[in-house]
């Protein structure tokens, strides 16, 4: 009867001992960092350090009778064709080879010529077909190689792939670390022997048709693997092994380039891709929250997705939606960025909102090699920014029914045309507010609503996205030059972040023109036509100042402020320009009045009108 799943205790002679041990695609990158190192390192060390006698001899038997043996957990390999492959392991024996590189060239230093060629062969050896590193072919060969030759201990910070960097990063550790340590031969040749005599780990050796659920249940010295690595692995073991390195390499190619992002994006992006293709409920929608690598798998959800034991779906999926959709998603990661914004600057200003569900839409809308993909990047960024803005400006916003709103949203624009997608918007919008204000609105700018919105129920951060708003919509419009929209919105720092400030100072004048009514005044004051933003930290909008004196302040400063100043229009062309071809009533201020601070409010509800119109 065939075993599926064979243990065999083996210490490091036996696991380095002649067996070339090839990489299976389940395996992640080599991610060990500093930490793991360090920790293998101080815990062989103690065992190590603990039963060391600088007067017993370095020789096999008294390791084997004095040194109590260490255990290093389990690595699985699974055989076929020949060949054995790591299910699971591959960060341990990487590792366990970087230590073997530097106890060579250790016992080289100390003229330890025996132990020396013994480790030699515990690196790599002689085949049929020429000289192997038995865990260092392919994309490794050359960076063991270097060290074995070298002995480099300097990390190549420069250098894309993500395993060869962390090779020689931790080569570093280590050779730093022994060195230190073992500091004579005799602690060298006896470290050297118990390390490959006493260090043992167990080796599972598995079935074929019981990988994928092996290595869904192993952790990685407690490391728990992330959803899209078990995915990969519940993916790729579909594959037969003659044809998986082609799909290996599309998935590794477009991980590795939506890795630059943060490893987090790459989950995101899964939970996008289903969630935008599949989801119709909020019920659903929460469903992929979690372990969606499984969720997919579930019977209700493989009727529709149908890559449970499928593997001519699952190579169809990594050639055509995963290879588009995901270089899709880096595309939109990188536009929402002010400095690469060139597509749409809506990706933007939803990345400053914190809003990421616009790529839910856009994933969404976007048919497989979508011929008008930019331009339902540009539709859907756009009108998501609409969507947002006037739920904010019109006291409609709620976060529960936003998120149900955009979960209608993502089965209504799916895969539509960008006329569909537009209009479904549109209606969303409108259905929302009035739902929300029980109305029966068909426009919705709409002033009795705007004219409530303000400092105490708008977010800070939305505030100030709207000032940056207006204030790109002037500059642009004027020929001036313009804060970029981080600083606007986003920095909080002493000399380049900016603060929300009320021109309506707390003060008996200005408490005076609304007789004295306290509630009033605070009402009237934290109004958004009344506030602006104002860089660093100076007269905060706790300051009584009177009017003229806080209107020095704004000299020089934003263009939505400056425009408080007399001086402002004197020889403005541009802005005599810009007035009349928005037909914008812009006055400055130089005292204040109740009715003056009206026509600044109704000024700026003008201006969102014609910035999301």
């Amino acid at each position: 009867m065939l075993k599926e799943i064979v243990p065999d205790k083996q210490n490091i002679d036996s696991v380095f001992s002649g067996i070339i041990y090839h990489l299976d695609f389940y395996q992640r990158d080599y991610k060990w960092k500093k930490e793991q190192i360090i920790t293998l390192l101080e815990d062989v060390f103690h065992k190590f350090k603990s039963e060391y006698k600088s007067d017993i001899d370095a020789t096999p038997k008294n390791i084997s009778e004095k040194y109590t043996w260490y255990y290093l957990n389990t690595f699985v390999t699974n055989t076929v064709g020949g060949n054995t492959y790591i299910v699971d392991g591959q960060q341990r024996l990487t590792t366990l080879t970087l230590f073997l590189i530097k106890l060579y060239h250790l016992c080289d230093k100390f003229d330890s010529k025996t132990k020396k060629e013994w480790i030699k062969g515990k690196i790599s050896g002689n085949t049929s077909e020429g000289v192997f590193f038995w865990m260092g072919q392919k994309d490794r060969k050359e960076a063991f190689k270097d060290l074995y030759e070298n002995n480099t201990t300097s990390s190549k910070s420069d250098e894309e792939d993500l395993t060869i960097k962390n090779i020689y990063k931790n080569y570093g550790y280590i050779s730093n670390y022994l060195d230190k340590e073992l500091n004579n031969k005799h602690k060298v040749e006896t470290f050297t022997l118990f390390f490959i005599k006493r260090l043992v780990l167990i080796n599972l050796e598995v079935g074929q048709t019981y990988v994928p659920m092996v290595f869904e249940v192993i952790n990685d010295r407690g490391e728990k693997l992330k959803p899209y690595e078990i995915l990969k692995g519940k993916m790729l073991g579909q594959i037969d092994k003659t044809e998986v390195e082609e799909y290996n390499q599309i998935w590794e190619k477009y991980i590795h380039q939506l890795q630059e992002f943060g490893d987090t994006e790459i989950d995101n992006f899964f939970r996008l891709l289903f969630r935008a293709k599949y989801v119709n409920s909020h019920s659903e929608y929460k469903e992929f929250d979690g372990d969606y690598h499984k969720t997919i798998f579930l019977d209700k959800w493989n009727k529709k997705i149908k890559l449970k034991w499928n593997p001519v779906e699952a190579k169809k999926f990594i050639k055509t939606e995963f290879q588009y959709f995901i270089k899709l998603y880096i595309k939109l990661l990188t536009e929402a960025d002010e400095e690469n914004s060139k597509i749409s600057k809506y990706l933007l200003y939803n990345d400053l909102n914190d809003q990421d569900r616009q790529f839910l839409l856009i994933l969404s809308a976007c048919l497989l090699d979508d011929k008008d993909e930019n331009e339902k990047i540009k539709i859907v960024s756009k009108l998501f920014d609409k969507y947002y803005s006037l739920l904010m400006l019109n006291g409609c916003y709620d976060s529960n029914k936003f998120t149900e709103s955009i979960i209608k949203l993502n089965e209504e624009v799916r895969n539509k045309s960008i006329e569909e997608i537009e209009k479904f918007f549109n209606n969303k919008l409108i259905e929302d507010i009035n739902s929300k204000r029980n109305s029966s609105i068909t426009n919705p700018f709409v002033w009795a609503y705007f004219k409530e919105a303000g400092y105490i129920n708008l977010p800070i951060r939305f505030s100030r996205y709207l000032f940056a708003r207006v204030e790109h919509f002037i500059a642009n419009n004027t020929n001036n030059a313009c804060e970029d929209y981080y600083n606007l919105v986003r920095n909080t720092g002493p000399t380049h972040g900016f603060h929300i400030e009320h021109i309506l100072a707390h003060n008996e004048d200005n408490l005076k023109l609304f007789n004295n009514n306290e509630e009033l005044f605070e009402n009237e004051r934290n109004r958004l036509g009344v506030l602006l933003l104002l860089k660093g930290r100076d007269n905060q909008s706790s300051g009584a100042e009177k009017h003229e004196d806080k209107l020095k302040t704004y000299v020089g400063t934003n263009l939505w402020n400056q425009t408080l100043l007399d001086t402002f229009y004197h020889s403005n062309k541009d802005f005599e320009d810009f007035m009349k071809k928005f037909n914008l009533n812009f006055k400055s201020i130089t005292h204040l009045s109740v009715e003056i601070l009206e026509e600044r409010n109704k000024l700026l509800f003008e201006i969102i009108k014609i910035i999301w119109k």
